[in-house]
């Protein structure tokens, strides 16, 4: 919203960035689902000691890979830009961007290191307030420095940029000062990574990882297939509106993933796979549910919602497409997330990401092409594609979980 105020131009250019950002999420998704799903059953069947050390292994591989990950961002991200087909001053705009936001990686991968402890466990509450206090301060931060009150300068797309970065280490420092001086206190010292608990926590959170760097490159081409529709910018710029007012229906979606995460994770560790079975229809049964009421608000009030991003008429028209085709398909997106979660959490994560891959790279990209370009939908084709390819996916991930294949899976 606050970005919307500078233009379309700084709106698709945080758009832009915040994907590649999200890019470097994905490889930090690798310690924390590893760890939930270890965590998860060494709490269901009561074994401390080596909770323990996969909880102290999880947050050395955390510390590790984000120093690793954050320097080599810095000499890959810039060049992934051209990837897109961007205008100057939008090329431009991401890059100051995109630069200031990098710095807040390293404690990006310390906090999803922390979750993943915090959720094997079955605790969600902290991983929450660390995200309070992150959202917080990220709000505060890009009216303060977007728009340069309290004496700082007027910093515009950089201030979006910084207050990111500085988002990310406070959510860091809150979960593990909340371990620290919480119940858990033992599990909150990083120790050296050891290559035996590095290919175990490795082993389940790659494909995990993998999954999200596959949700990652295809939104980047999915992107590029936008900045090449007649609406151009346009498109780019109601991508990130429609996705953050979607983010009412899928985040619930999201919460209820996680849930199911620990709950089949612990249900398997104590040895009841009925009751591990029961955990994912119900989570995904409520998050449905849910998510079918927040479809319905964003689709009556779509208008609304893209207004209060931006007054341009023609961003504004396709942000209201993209909610109300997207909205059909929120009850088996819920679904599709809420099993692919109880799969990570059994450790059957390589079903997940293949289920994934086959859903963005196999079904949307081409079905976006052909919508798009082949059949002259332009930018409401890639919606529909957007569309379909979810219940595609709630169908896939339905079929998956049902054959129950994961409950014989080791970790």
């Amino acid at each position: 919203m606050f970005v919307g105020v500078l233009g379309a131009a700084a709106l698709a250019a945080v758009g832009v960035g915040g994907q590649l950002i999200f890019l470097m999420m994905a490889l930090a998704m690798a310690v924390s689902m590893g760890s939930t799903a270890i965590v998860a059953r060494m709490a269901g069947a009561g074994d401390l000691a080596n909770l323990q050390r996969a909880a102290r292994q999880s947050l050395g591989i955390a510390l590790g890979l984000g120093l690793i990950i954050t320097a080599l961002g810095y000499r890959v991200l810039p060049l992934l830009l051209n990837w897109y087909d961007l205008a100057p001053d939008t090329m431009r705009l991401t890059r100051q961007f995109l630069v200031l936001a990098m710095g807040g990686l390293p404690g990006m991968f310390l906090m999803m290191g922390l979750m993943g402890t915090f959720r094997g466990l079955g605790d969600t509450r902290s991983p929450m307030i660390a995200s309070i206090a992150a959202t917080c301060v990220h709000i505060l931060g890009d009216w303060v420095l977007i728009f340069g009150r309290f004496g700082f300068p007027e910093m515009g797309v950089r201030g979006a940029g910084w207050a990111m970065a500085l988002s990310m280490w406070v959510g860091a420092g809150t979960l593990w000062l909340l371990q620290r001086t919480g119940e858990h206190r033992q599990l909150a010292i990083p120790e050296w990574p050891h290559k035996s608990w590095v290919w175990r926590i490795l082993r389940i959170g790659v494909p995990a990882s993998l999954r999200t760097l596959i949700y990652a490159t295809s939104a980047i081409a999915f992107t590029m297939l936008l900045s090449m529709t007649q609406a151009g910018t346009a498109a780019v710029a109601a991508l990130p509106i429609g996705l953050t007012a979607e983010s009412i229906a899928f985040m619930p979606g999201f919460a209820f993933a996680i849930a199911a995460s620990a709950l089949v994770g612990q249900a398997l560790g104590a040895k009841n796979e009925r009751l591990a079975e029961r955990f994912g229809w119900v989570a995904a049964w409520q998050a449905c549910a849910v998510m079918s009421v927040m479809a319905a608000v964003f689709f009556i009030w779509a208008e609304p919602f893209a207004r209060w991003f931006t007054r341009d008429p023609e961003v504004v028209a396709l942000a209201v497409a993209y909610l109300r085709i997207n909205a059909i398909s929120e009850p088996l997106l819920a679904f599709g997330l809420v099993l692919a979660g109880a799969l990570q959490g059994a450790g059957d994560s390589l079903k997940a990401m293949l289920g994934t891959f086959i859903t963005q790279w196999v079904v949307r990209l081409p079905l976006a092409y052909l919508l798009t370009f082949t059949l002259g939908l332009d930018a409401h084709g890639t919606w529909w594609a957007m569309s379909l390819s979810s219940i595609f996916n709630g169908l896939l991930f339905i079929a998956l979980f049902r054959r129950g294949g994961w409950k014989r899976v080791r970790v």
